[in-house]
């Protein structure tokens, strides 16, 4: 599942250059010109990570990070041109993941995107007796292969990328089924029931957050 970034700068043509090294990397990018927009952005499209610049129209960076803070956890990355410890201070402590000073290397925020993402190079997910391919979407539990559906797949690999954030039906079904989706939202409990019954003795590792939505989490208790 391709993850996506929301790059809210005014500046076009540093945007402009962002977005196509992003892409390249295998990202999906959607933009924002200015603060507002920024924001609507955010809740309409549900990024994995923000690139948030400060100096903005209509509302500047502080002021969305602090919105984006209030509903979401969302990984933020700062740009700006600004490079006094006061600045980088402020931007972490109203809860910003991390900072990058204009001008900076595009490797150097590829880098600090995909740490923050927490990509590495590694195609699979391992814990004790579980392992995921997310490769080939081969479930092994207790080396016995576990055989699953293309969406059941879909879902293990979006959520366990994603392990220790909860998600609604709601964002499950744009993740897993698409925006275009038309059905049912009850469509994810019976999916959720289906890989939970696969999972075996790793059953308790998706996890129910009553009135809130799902979650991927290695304490089994």
């Amino acid at each position: 599942m391709r993850k996506k970034v929301l790059i809210i700068e005014d500046e076009r043509d540093l945007e402009k250059i962002v977005e196509d090294t992003l892409i390249d990397e295998g990202f999906d990018v959607f933009k924002a010109f200015d603060g507002e927009r920024g924001i609507d952005g955010f809740f309409l499209y549900n990024p994995d990570l923000v690139l948030l610049d400060i100096n903005l129209p209509k509302k500047n960076g502080w002021e969305v990070c602090k919105e984006i803070r209030k509903e979401s956890n969302t990984p933020i990355i700062m740009m700006t041109a600004r490079d006094t410890e006061i600045d980088e201070l402020k931007g972490l402590s109203i809860g910003a993941d991390d900072y990058v000073t204009k001008p900076f290397s595009l490797k150097v925020l590829t880098i600090k995107v995909k740490k923050a993402l927490k990509i590495d190079s590694n195609n699979s997910y391992k814990f004790e007796g579980l392992s995921f391919d997310f490769k080939n979407g081969e479930l092994i539990i207790d080396n016995e292969k576990i055989e699953l559906t293309r969406r059941e797949i879909q879902f293990l690999e979006y959520i366990i990328k994603n392990k220790d954030r909860i998600f609604s039906r709601e964002i499950l079904l744009n993740e897993v089924w698409g925006f275009d989706f038309d059905g049912n939202d009850r469509v994810v409990d019976t999916l959720v029931k289906r890989v939970r019954k696969k999972l075996g003795n790793y059953n308790n590792m998706l996890r129910t957050i009553r009135g809130m939505g799902y979650l991927f989490d290695e304490n089994k208790n």
